[in-house]
C-alpha cells in the first residue's frame, strides 16, 4: 500500500465531499432547518419522543461535518462546531439509552457511532462527558443499546474492532470493567492489542508505531468497492482518526507524553490534530434543554447529571 497516495486521495475526495455537502439543499433542510422545528413541535406536544432521537443524531452530524470542513478546507479549528457535535452526540446516546433501559427497544444504536461519540468527548476535553457516555455504554453491552451478547443472530461485536479498542481504553483509564467472554467479540484484534496492553509506556518509539500501526488499519478500513463490512468507510470518518486521537487525549489525561509528530500521512493532515487548549467551552443549547427538560418526565432518571451550558 502506498501510504501517502491513499491519503492524498482520500483528502481530496473527502475535502470535495465536504464542500459539496455543506451547500446541498436537501442536506440543509434535513440536517439544520428540520431537527429544531421537530423539537419544537415535541415540546407543543404535537409529537412523540421517538423520532427526537435521530433528530438530536442529525444536528450531531450538522456539526460534525461542519467542523471538518472548516478546517480541512477553510483553515480553521472548528472549536464551536466541535462543541456542538458532542454534545448532541451525547444527548443521543442518552435519548436511545432511555428507550433501551425502558424495554422500549430502539432505533438501533451503532458500534461505530458509540465509538465515534465517546472519542469526539474525549477530544473536546470533556472527561465528565465522557464519562458519562462511557458509562452509558458499558451498561448498554447488556441492554438493546448495544445488543452484544451471545446469541445465534448476530455476530454484530466482532465485526468492528475500533469499538472495543475505545471501550477497553476507557476501562484501563478509569471506567467499569466488562468481560469479553460474555460478548460477540473480535477474534483478532490487531493492530490495537499491543497499544492496550502497554497503553502507558513511556516509551514514545512505541507510541509512534503504534499510531502508525492503527494509522494503517484506519486507512485500509475505508472505502472499497467490495460488500465487506469496513471499519471507517463512511466519509465523515474517512480521514478523521478519532479512535487514534482518543488514545492519545487519554495518555494526556493520564500525565504521559505523546510524540510531536508521526511519520504516517493519516496523522499529518489537519484533521489529526488534537485541539488545544482543551476542555472546549460549553456551548448554550437552549432548545435542546427545553427537550430533554420533557423528555425526562417521560423517562424519570434520564440524562443524569445532564450540564446546562453557563
Amino acid at each position: 500500500m502506498d501510504r501517502k497516495k491513499k491519503v492524498a486521495k482520500l483528502q481530496r475526495d473527502v475535502s470535495k465531499w465536504l464542500r459539496e455537502w455543506v451547500v446541498n439543499p436537501t442536506m440543509i433542510r434535513s440536517f439544520r432547518d428540520e431537527p429544531p422545528a421537530l423539537f419544537d413541535s415535541y415540546l407543543e406536544g404535537k409529537e412523540d419522543g421517538v423520532l427526537i432521537r435521530r433528530r438530536a443524531q442529525k444536528i450531531q452530524i450538522w456539526h460534525l461535518i461542519h467542523a471538518e470542513h472548516e478546517v480541512l478546507n477553510e483553515g480553521g479549528d472548528g472549536r464551536a462546531h466541535l462543541a456542538l457535535a458532542v454534545r448532541h452526540a451525547e444527548a443521543y446516546v442518552h435519548f436511545e439509552a432511555a428507550y433501551a433501559n425502558a424495554g422500549r427497544g430502539g432505533l438501533g444504536f451503532l458500534l461505530t457511532n458509540a465509538a465515534l461519540y465517546f472519542s469526539l468527548a474525549v477530544m473536546a476535553g470533556w472527561k465528565d462527558s465522557a464519562i458519562r457516555i462511557g458509562n452509558t455504554l458499558v451498561r448498554g453491552l447488556d441492554t438493546s443499546l448495544l445488543d452484544l451478547r451471545h446469541t445465534d443472530q448476530h455476530q454484530a461485536g466482532t465485526l468492528f474492532r475500533h469499538f472495543w479498542f475505545v471501550m477497553h481504553l476507557y476501562t484501563l483509564s478509569g471506567g467499569p470493567k466488562f468481560d469479553t467472554s460474555l460478548y460477540s467479540y473480535p477474534e483478532d484484534m490487531s493492530p490495537y492489542a499491543a497499544a492496550l496492553q502497554d497503553w502507558r509506556t513511556s516509551d514514545l518509539n512505541k507510541v509512534h508505531d503504534w499510531v502508525c500501526a492503527m494509522a494503517d488499519f484506519h486507512i485500509l478500513q475505508t472505502r472499497y468497492a467490495d460488500e465487506e463490512i469496513h471499519e471507517f468507510d463512511n466519509d465523515d470518518v474517512n480521514l478523521l482518526p478519532y479512535e487514534i486521537l482518543c488514545w492519545l487525549r487519554l495518555r494526556e489525561w493520564a500525565g504521559l507524553a505523546n510524540p510531536e509528530a508521526f511519520d504516517h500521512p493519516l496523522m499529518q493532515q489537519p484533521l489529526a490534530r488534537l485541539l488545544t487548549p482543551v476542555p472546549l467551552e460549553v456551548p448554550a443549547t437552549p432548545l435542546l434543554d427545553q427537550v430533554i427538560a420533557r423528555f425526562r418526565e417521560e423517562f424519570p432518571g434520564s440524562f443524569a447529571q445532564w450540564p446546562t451550558a453557563r
